[in-house]
């Protein structure tokens, strides 16, 4: 099966992470204050597309790989802990912010990234979306639950995301098909990230509890209603954070700009519009 894939136009650029490490980040361009975005344990920036291009006629749209995914280097000793992808974030938000405050959008992983990032420095923060994930884990590092390394061709990649998001539009589809994956050796497709998370998640050891009831920025939580995370607790994470709502987002899986992009638009244009 061929595919035509159709992007946005889009811009590329590349700062230095906190550990001379090399960071990827996609420029979406638009209009207002830069939103950075943040990608989880399996994604990369691409996963922000169909966001970006539903608001930035509100805010100018940036999306970063993590260290070990996408286009940024990997960590030759596995340093990929919330706090070192929050040290790569503290350099890229100087790169693009033009000095002045900028607000996070972090989807599972990348949400605690943005939690920590907005509890340290919060002078630098604006408005914060905190979107389908938990503060703390029952789960450990190593306990994860089992993925393909590799695809044999695109088609079986595509049957594969499709599969795994199963409210998301075929362009978001594509996208993350044709992005998230790359050629490796023996001629197979496999997901564009550092082998290392086949085998561990290390936020699975974090605990942001405490960061709750610090955070200053005006705050978003999202819960997407098809979600392994549990509403109970997002619940709690909003009546602890002292400037914030909670909205529900139906028809999704956990991976929310994925799997309902527009309906999370909505979201995110009201909550930004009111700042």
């Amino acid at each position: 099966m061929s595919t035509t894939l159709a992007t946005a136009e889009v811009g590329h650029f590349f700062v230095p992470g906190a550990a001379g490490n090399r960071i990827h980040g996609l420029d979406f361009g638009g209009e207002g204050p830069t939103l950075v975005c943040l990608h989880g344990v399996t994604g990369n920036a691409w996963n922000w597309h169909a966001v970006a291009l539903g608001v930035r006629a509100h805010r100018r749209v940036v999306a970063l790989d993590f260290r070990g995914y996408g286009e940024s280097q990997w960590s030759p000793g596995g340093d990929y802990t919330t706090a070192d992808h929050v040290a790569d974030l503290a350099g890229a938000v100087a790169a693009v912010s033009g000095g002045s405050p900028v607000d996070l959008a972090g989807s599972s992983w990348g949400a605690l990234v943005a939690l920590q990032y907005a509890d340290e420095h919060p002078d630098d923060v604006g408005r914060l979306a905190v979107v389908d994930v938990e503060p703390s884990f029952e789960q450990g590092e190593t306990e994860l639950f089992p993925r393909p390394r590799d695809h044999a061709d695109h088609d079986e990649v595509r049957a594969a995301v499709a599969a795994a998001y199963p409210n998301a539009p075929a362009d978001m589809v594509d996208i993350v098909a044709a992005t998230c994956y790359g050629p490796i050796e023996g001629g197979r497709l496999a997901p564009k990230h550092d082998p290392y998370f086949f085998e561990r998640w290390p936020f699975r050891s974090d605990d942001h509890w405490d960061r709750l009831p610090r955070i200053q920025a005006s705050t978003l939580h999202v819960h997407a209603s098809g979600s392994f995370v549990r509403g109970e607790v997002m619940a709690e994470m909003d009546r602890l954070t002292p400037d914030s709502r909670l909205v529900e987002i139906g028809d999704s899986t956990h991976v929310v700009p994925v799997d309902n992009p527009s309906a999370l638009v909505d979201s995110l244009v009201k909550f930004l519009a009111d700042g």
